[in-house]
């Protein structure tokens, strides 16, 4: 399958992204397109391998390994390499309800896992993905199904993030009446409101939410259960209630003056600006000529200091408790790789700023303002028998507008453990397996904790199927 001297012959191409001095001036995607000839030469890099670990789904070393939804990786590169780009499609939505999404936003276990990476680069396996889906699309491959059997039982699902939309999409391809609501005005959860939209545009998903209502999901917004609908009310309408609200507790700065005006979580920052982008409203957070900190090294704080840099910021630091990491991959194969990368965010940045925005082993130590933030402390740490200590005399101030808290979730909001008399500890709640009483059931990041889109989905996927198992077992 595929060419058998592709990896040979074709070195690997990064899908190019629009010039940094164009794409920061808008919100719109960064990447472009590959041409249709280099994405074939692309394709034809893999392998094939006797045994496909990119499609592996497995954990090793406590760390997922391969592509959680087993996407018949080798099997779709394979015909793009041909050009049968229609049975790449029905290929790879055999396993995966939505290439759209982790197309764009999957940090790409499988690539990690790809067995030419062991001496080459990896396939391109995430570009590919997204180059069928979308083919699909726009050749009119992609037509609802009308056509479902129905079983008569209800589903209601409470969330329409990644987990929410599988696990809607799966029960109703079964047969079942789902209802999906959503306590926001947009549904997609955090792939609406959490991920900035210049990865992944808000009407790709505002395009499957409309082709899932008309294969009969029904989509409820603005409705908050519990507090716009009573729960008790959802119980006696529906068969089976499905929790998928995220993970939406987010860790905080033990320090006074948290709560000044000014310091903001990377969830809100990011929610209200797309909120204002869809809206087309002023920027409720004007960071014109302001200096802003974010506080956490991840994908939400590279998000966050993309998006200050849109807003016009004069000066971004992002501050990462942990060690630089090193150039060099540290990690074996198949294992997800440890060495420093540069996102679309920190590229950006660095470009408009003139200096590296990245401190590592840094944390803020004090907050100074009175009403308003006005500048922040900043230490440097080391991790030292299992926790951190401060480095002496390495204190330091930094003016600061805006200090952005972006240090992941504890798990399920406190909130939302009290509407709903969730049995939690530390924000997680206490499960047999995916179901909590009586035919309700939760899945996603709100099951496991924060996690990756394409973890959620499958999670979704296999909620669904142990709801399905137990209507046809009786068990």
């Amino acid at each position: 399958m595929g060419k058998p001297t592709g990896f040979m012959e074709y070195s690997r191409v990064n899908k190019p992204s629009r010039p940094i001095d164009e794409r920061i001036k808008d919100f719109a995607e960064f990447h472009a397109e590959f041409d249709e000839k280099t994405q074939k030469e692309q394709a034809a890099r893999c392998m094939n391998c006797g045994v496909p670990f990119c499609q592996s789904a497995m954990k090793f070393n406590g760390r997922n390994v391969g592509c959680p939804l087993s996407n018949l990786i080798p099997e779709t590169n394979h015909l793009v390499y041909l050009g049968l780009y229609e049975e790449a499609y029905k290929r790879l939505v055999a396993v995966a309800p939505f290439p759209e999404f982790t197309g764009r936003v999957c940090p790409a276990l499988c690539e990690a896992a790809c067995s030419c990476s062991i001496n080459y680069e990896a396939v391109g396996v995430k570009a590919n993905e997204l180059f069928i889906i979308e083919n699909a699309f726009k050749n009119g491959c992609i037509k609802p199904n009308r056509h479902i059997k129905r079983n008569g039982l209800k589903a209601a699902i409470i969330g329409s993030g990644p987990s929410g939309l599988a696990c809607a999409k799966r029960l109703n391809d079964e047969g079942y009446f789902v209802t999906v609501f959503e306590k926001e005005d947009r549904f997609g959860g955090l792939l609406m409101y959490g991920i900035p939209n210049m990865k992944i545009e808000k009407s790709i998903i505002e395009r499957r939410i409309k082709l899932l209502s008309e294969e009969g999901i029904i989509f409820v917004n603005n409705t908050y259960i519990g507090k716009d609908y009573p729960l008790e009310k959802l119980k006696e309408t529906y068969d089976e209630i499905i929790f998928c609200c995220g993970t939406s507790q987010p860790r905080t700065l033990n320090l006074e003056n948290v709560s000044l005006s000014g310091v903001v979580y990377a969830v809100d920052f990011l929610k209200e600006t797309t909120r204002n982008l869809l809206d087309e409203k002023d920027f409720t957070y004007n960071m014109e000529g302001k200096n802003i900190i974010v506080v956490g090294g991840g994908d939400t704080g590279n998000d966050c200091v993309a998006t200050s840099i849109r807003l016009g910021a004069k000066s971004v630091y992002e501050l990462e408790i942990m060690k630089e990491p090193p150039l060099e991959n540290t990690l074996p194969w198949p294992n997800f790789p440890n060495k420093k990368k540069t996102d679309y965010g920190i590229e950006e940045a660095n470009a408009t700023l003139g200096y590296d925005v990245r401190k590592y082993q840094t944390t803020i130590s004090k907050i100074v303002g009175t009403d308003r933030i006005e500048g922040v402390y900043i230490k440097k740490v080391e991790f030292i028998n299992g926790k951190f200590a401060d480095i002496e005399n390495s204190e330091k101030y930094l003016p600061c507008d805006y200090l952005i808290i972006s240090m992941g979730f504890l798990g399920t909001s406190e909130e939302d453990i009290k509407l709903y008399n969730f049995n939690a500890t530390n924000h997680r709640i206490k499960l047999n397996g995916f179901e909590y009483g009586d035919n309700v059931s939760v899945c996603g990041d709100m099951k496991n904790g924060q996690s990756l889109v394409v973890t959620a989905i499958k999670d979704g996927i296999d909620c669904a199927d142990a709801i399905i198992a137990k209507h046809k077992t009786g068990k």
